[in-house]
C-alpha cells in the first residue's frame, strides 16, 4: 500500500509540476503578448511620426516651390514687360529711320525730276 501510496503522490507531483509548466507558459503567453502588443504601439508611434514629419516636411517644399514659382512668373513678367518696351523703342527709331530716309529719297528725286525737267527744257530749246 505504500507504494501505491508513492505512486499517487508522484503522480500528485507529476500533476502539479504539469501545472505549473501551463501556468508558466501561460504567464510567458501573457507577457509575449504584452511585449508585442508594446512593439505594435511603439512602431505604429513611430511610423505616424514620421509620416506627419513627412507630410510636414512636403507642406513646408510645397510653400518654397509656390514661392519660387511666384518669384519666377515675378521676374518673366519683367523681363517681358522690359524686352517688349525695348521693342518699341527699336521698331519706332526704325520707323523715324525709315520716314528720314523715305523723304531723303523723296527730296532727291524731286531734285533730280527738277535737274532733268532744266535739262529737257534746255534742250528743246
Amino acid at each position: 500500500m505504500q507504494e501505491t501510496h508513492i505512486q499517487q503522490i508522484l503522480e500528485l507531483e507529476r500533476q502539479k509540476l504539469a501545472i505549473q509548466i501551463a501556468a508558466t507558459e501561460v504567464w510567458i503567453d501573457d507577457k509575449v503578448r504584452a511585449s508585442e502588443g508594446r512593439i505594435i504601439e511603439a512602431v505604429t508611434g513611430a511610423i505616424t511620426n514620421a509620416v506627419v514629419e513627412l507630410k510636414g516636411d512636403i507642406m513646408d517644399l510645397r510653400s518654397e516651390l509656390k514661392a519660387d514659382i511666384h518669384e519666377v512668373r515675378t521676374e518673366l513678367k519683367a523681363d517681358i514687360h522690359e524686352v517688349r518696351t525695348e521693342l518699341k523703342t527699336e521698331i519706332h527709331e526704325v520707323r523715324t529711320e525709315l520716314k528720314t530716309e523715305i523723304h531723303d529719297v523723296r527730296t532727291e528725286l524731286k531734285a533730280e525730276m527738277v535737274r532733268l525737267e532744266h535739262k529737257i527744257d534746255n534742250h528743246l530749246n
